[in-house]
């Protein structure tokens, strides 16, 4: 995906039937109707539906002209056009019936002309599935390691103890973590010293999100280029909230400052989900890292840019995953970025994707690497058969964990995954390939229970080859689990609980990243 359609057009009311175009090439205004089929279809399942779609003819349109159809499942947003040929008619099969889904028509000529967008009709979803989830904390887990809660010092937001762990610290990377979602009392980022001791508070700067939800998902990357890892804040949806997220993120300076918000640029997505998963890779080799922000649910695959200049923070490009079904059924896409996979000296971007309900062929553990310009470059797979037909979700994290200057791709699981994760790597026919199984250790309650894993990599110790740092879903308790690398054999050598014991039982998920270069 080079561009994404121009968010600026403007499309008729999607409650009129009415289809009344201006052809600019074949030369006639011409009034149209799209009947769209109510009649749910539910053989073979009831979560796909037919759509039936009429439209009167142009009186003018050349014998070499046709139809463009169009669809997607966000207004003005579309997959690559249906074309009719002269047919004034079409049926697209198998479309989800707990989605909205648009349509709208072009007209084209011999010549290459197209005329606008006609206005757009709306199928709205039959039905919404509402989650029942709620906490998987254990009351019967009893924490006897707890060093770093700290409860005196929650909410206090403070400057960094620069001073402490300066003795006997590792002087390489430091954890910063943030917390899922706790409303109320949300928004909150702990970092913490070089020796794995509490630093200081950091907020989201924003009290109604953290008011409503206050998830923090965290990335970091060097975006000014002064060799220090900023923080970018990504938030999670709130349903029915027509202020929050709004597609915003925050981005927080080395300090732990604020520095900028960032919104995306999608006006729909932002009013109907709005949330913002961030990542951080240098995809344009200028030696300044850019912001990834992927979509949620919703956002049709979709990742956009964003890059510092003259100290403003503006787009850059967009870029998508090219799954078109995926995209249609969910849309949720967690970039990760950091590594050049195909030699040529920008980042590429791994695309982890969500899981489907009621479809377990998507994603089927399936994540997409894609180049610095957006374009394709390869698919991997878990390789778990029964996870990627139970769940598939993908959460990928890329680092250098041996050390030969080559990265390795870490991928975290959802739901169902026993607390596993699987390591792949690029062999040298560019095919992905497992290079180990880790798996979270000695709380077999969470793995049975969620068993979810969100790994970030980074440099703790200084030296050729990254560590990994691996986070817990809803009901880890706020524990993250260390692993060296791979000359150690990927040794789990520290476990850590990270945050009050209140939020720790009820909700206890985190996110995590490991932060170079930051105020030490």
């Amino acid at each position: 995906m080079t561009a994404l359609p121009a968010l600026a057009t403007e499309f008729s009311s999607p409650a009129e039937s009415q289809l009344d175009y201006l052809s600019a090439t074949a030369g006639a205004s011409s009034g149209a109707t799209v009947k769209v089929d109510k009649n749910i279809q539910t053989m073979g399942s009831p979560a796909k539906s037919d759509v039936s779609l009429e439209w009167d003819a142009s009186p003018d349109l050349p014998e070499t002209g046709g139809y463009l159809l169009y669809y997607g499942n966000a207004s003005g947003k579309y997959l690559d056009p249906i074309d009719v040929g002269s047919n004034t008619s079409h049926t697209i099969n198998s479309l989800s019936t707990k989605l909205n889904w648009y349509f709208a028509v072009k007209a084209y000529d011999g010549d290459g002309n197209f005329s606008d967008y006609s206005n757009e009709v709306v199928k709205e979803a039959l039905f919404v599935k509402t989650s029942t989830s709620g906490s998987t904390a254990s009351t019967a887990m009893t924490f006897t390691y707890d060093p770093l809660v700290l409860e005196e010092y929650f909410g206090q937001e403070s400057e960094p103890a620069t001073t402490r762990g300066s003795e006997g610290g590792l002087a390489g990377g430091r954890i910063v973590a943030g917390t899922g979602p706790w409303p109320s009392e949300g928004g909150w980022i702990k970092t913490l010293t070089d020796d794995y001791f509490h630093d200081h508070w950091s907020r989201l700067d924003w009290p109604h999100y953290n008011q409503a939800r206050g998830e923090s998902r965290l990335a970091r990357g060097d975006i000014d280029g002064d060799g220090k890892d900023e923080i970018i804040v990504g938030m999670g949806a709130i349903a029915g909230d027509e202020l929050a997220p709004a597609g915003y993120f925050q981005v927080l300076d080395d300090n732990y400052q604020h520095l900028f918000w960032g919104q995306v640029d999608w006006d729909a997505y932002n009013e109907g989900n709005g949330e913002t998963w961030p990542a951080c890779g240098d995809i344009d080799g200028d030696g300044r890292d850019e912001i990834l922000i992927g979509l949620g649910r919703g956002g049709m695959g979709i990742i956009e840019v964003f890059k510092v200049s003259e100290n403003q923070l503006v787009h850059h490009s967009w870029m998508a995953s090219t799954w078109s079904e995926y995209n249609l059924a969910h849309g949720e896409v967690r970039p990760s970025s950091g590594g050049d996979f195909d030699g040529d000296g920008r980042d590429d971007v791994v695309i982890g994707l969500a899981t489907v309900e009621d479809d377990p062929e998507i994603p089927g553990g399936n994540f997409e690497i894609l180049s610095s310009y957006g374009a394709h470059l390869s698919w991997g797979k878990v390789g778990w058969a029964d996870y990627n037909q139970l769940n598939g979700e993908t959460r990928p994290a890329i680092g250098d964990l041996d050390g030969d200057g080559n990265h390795e791709i870490v991928i975290g699981l959802g739901h169902g995954a026993n607390g596993a994760l699987e390591i792949q790597a690029l062999d040298e026919n560019g095919t992905l390939t497992n290079k180990t199984w880790l798996e979270i250790p000695w709380w077999q309650e969470y793995n049975e229970l969620s068993g979810e894993t969100r790994p970030a990599l980074g440099n703790l110790d200084n030296d050729p080859s990254d560590e990994l740092v691996v986070a817990l879903g809803q009901g880890g308790g706020g524990w993250l689990h260390l692993f060296d690398d791979a000359e150690s054999g990927y040794n789990q050598y520290l476990s850590l609980q990270l945050w009050p014991h209140e939020y720790n039982l009820n909700c206890g998920e985190s996110w995590v990243i490991i932060q170079h270069g930051g105020d030490h």
